[in-house]
C-alpha cells in the first residue's frame, strides 16, 4: 500500500513537474522582465539628465559666445572708432600736405618786365613806382600801357626792390628788351637792368650763362661771344 502511494505520489510529482518547472521559469521571466524594465527606466532617466547637461552646456555656451561677441564688438567699435578719427586726421593732414605741395597754377609770365636797380623812396607806393618807370619807357622812346607795376617782395633794409611790370603785349616787352642796354650810357639809369619774368630756375640758368660768357671772354679775348635765345654764340 505504501508501495503504492508512493508511486502515486511519484507520478504525480512527475506529472506536476513539468508544470512547476513552467511555473519556475515563468516566475523567473518575469522578474527578468521586471530587471529589464527597471534598466530601461534607469537608462531613460540617464539620458534625461545627459540631455538636461546638454542643454545647460549648449546654454553656458551660449552665453558665453554672447559675453565673448560682445565684448569683442565692444573692442573692435573702439578701435574703429579710433582708426576713423586716425584716418580722418590723416586724410585732413595729406590732403593739407597735397595743396602745399601741389604746384601753383602756372603764371603767365610772357609779358612780364623785371627792373632792377631803380631807387626806392622811403614811402612809395605804386603809383609812385610806376611814375618812375613811365621815365624810363620814355628815355628808351617807347610808351607801353603797364597793367600792373609794383615793387615785390617785402621792405626789409635799404636795398632797392625790384619792380615787376605786366605790360599789354609781348611786342611791347621785346621791344623794350631790345634797347635795354642804352641805359647802360643814361645818366640817371646807368645802374637800372631790364630783363625778363624768369622762375627761379630760369634765373639760376641764365646766372650760370652769364657766368660761363664772362669765362669765355676771359679766356679768349680774340674771340667776340654773346648770347642768343638762350645759349652763347660766336663768331
Amino acid at each position: 500500500m505504501a508501495k503504492l502511494l508512493e508511486d502515486a505520489c511519484i507520478l504525480v510529482f512527475q506529472s506536476l513537474l513539468p508544470g512547476i518547472k513552467q511555473l519556475h521559469k515563468n516566475d523567473r521571466s518575469m522578474k527578468l522582465t521586471e530587471e529589464l524594465a527597471e534598466m530601461q527606466r534607469e537608462v531613460i532617466n540617464l539620458q534625461k539628465e545627459v540631455i538636461s547637461l546638454k542643454d545647460e552646456m549648449q546654454q553656458a555656451q551660449a552665453n558665453s559666445v554672447s559675453s565673448t561677441v560682445k565684448q569683442e564688438l565692444k573692442s573692435y567699435a573702439t578701435v574703429l572708432s579710433q582708426n576713423c578719427s586716425a584716418a580722418i586726421g590723416t586724410k585732413r593732414l595729406q590732403a593739407a600736405m597735397k595743396r602745399a605741395s601741389a604746384p601753383a597754377t602756372k603764371e603767365d609770365r610772357s609779358m612780364n618786365l623785371m627792373v632792377f636797380g631803380l631807387s626806392e623812396a622811403k614811402e612809395e607806393d605804386d603809383a609812385a613806382t610806376l611814375r618812375q618807370v613811365k621815365k624810363i619807357f620814355s628815355q628808351l622812346g617807347e610808351g607801353p600801357t603797364a597793367k600792373v607795376c609794383k615793387r615785390i617782395s617785402e621792405k626789409k633794409d635799404s636795398r632797392n626792390r625790384p619792380i615787376k611790370v605786366s605790360l599789354e603785349s609781348r611786342d611791347a616787352l621785346l621791344s623794350l628788351l631790345k634797347k635795354a642796354k642804352q641805359l647802360r650810357s643814361s645818366e640817371h639809369y646807368s645802374k637800372v637792368y631790364l630783363s625778363p619774368d624768369r622762375t627761379l630756375a630760369e634765373r639760376e640758368e641764365c646766372r650760370h650763362l652769364y657766368k660761363t660768357l664772362r669765362e669765355l671772354r676771359r679766356d679768349n679775348p680774340d674771340r667776340k661771344y654773346w648770347i642768343r635765345e638762350g645759349s652763347i654764340k660766336c663768331d
